[in-house]
């Protein structure tokens, strides 16, 4: 399946949580679209994608400096 998340964050002043939200999504075979926030990953099995998520809003809930995931957009097909 093809999964293609976009996130935002509010109130960061040195982007430490979109850098290890970026690297999350990057590790997980997800690439960036070019100039703008959106990752996308053309080939992902729905187990993989679960602990992609998983993996992802662990790191947003645990960040301990400044911001947090303000718009958060999934979509996905087959």
């Amino acid at each position: 399946m093809r999964a293609i998340i976009r996130f935002s964050i509010d109130g960061e002043a040195n982007s430490a949580l979109r850098n290890k939200l970026s690297a999350v999504m990057n590790t997980s075979g997800f690439q960036i679209l070019p100039n703008t926030a959106t990752y996308e990953n053309a080939n992902i099995t729905p187990s993989e994608h679960a602990v992609i998520l998983n993996a992802f809003w662990d790191a947003a809930a645990n960040h301990q400096g400044s911001g947090k995931v303000d718009h958060f957009w999934m979509y996905t097909d087959r």
